[in-house]
């Protein structure tokens, strides 16, 4: 793995970033500096190369999914496979829509868990190469149970997706 620090972002000044160069799996992101790559949890996903989260707090986390092309299709066929999956595991609130993620046409699901008092918000950005289904998945803990997608978290996700680029085409 490679890593650099690159200069803070415009949208997030007081957040300094660093880049993680996955050339194996054909994809470099940007994440905070002080958050640190964690294993992947195969039992979460199989196709899981890469999670990171901020060291003592569980409350922001992004994990990398790639998964095996099959056919040639638009990112919201993958989209809607994702919303049954995790509607099996207690998602609601879903919302599905085209987006661009790294200067290609993609798509972007938001949708959260809703667990005693607690609330599990999730983002993903998905776009399809010609070599694997690419996708940010992004978490955070709400403390206001009723936001699906916390403003305060917003602009971390927002950040950490447009750092995001792929290696190939």
């Amino acid at each position: 793995m490679s890593e650099s620090v690159i200069p803070e972002g415009p949208a997030s000044p007081e957040i300094g970033w660093r880049q993680v160069v996955k050339p194996e799996f054909g994809y470099f992101l940007s994440i905070p500096e002080s958050w640190e790559e964690r294993p992947p949890n195969l039992k979460n996903s199989p196709w899981e190369p890469a999670r990171f989260a901020e060291p003592g707090d569980r409350r922001h986390t992004v994990i990398v999914f790639r998964n095996p092309v099959f056919r040639r299709r638009s990112a919201l066929e993958p989209a809607e496979s994702i919303r049954e999956s995790l509607t099996g595991a207690g998602f609601v609130d879903f919302r599905i829509e085209e987006t661009a993620v790294a200067r290609r046409s993609g798509a972007r699901i938001d949708c959260a868990r809703h667990d005693a008092g607690r609330v599990w918000a999730v983002r993903e950005y998905l776009v399809i190469t010609e070599e694997a289904n690419m996708c940010l998945g992004l978490g955070s803990a709400a403390p206001d149970a009723d936001a699906a997608l916390p403003d305060k978290d917003a602009a971390l996700f927002d950040e950490l997706a447009a750092r995001r680029e792929l290696l190939s085409d």
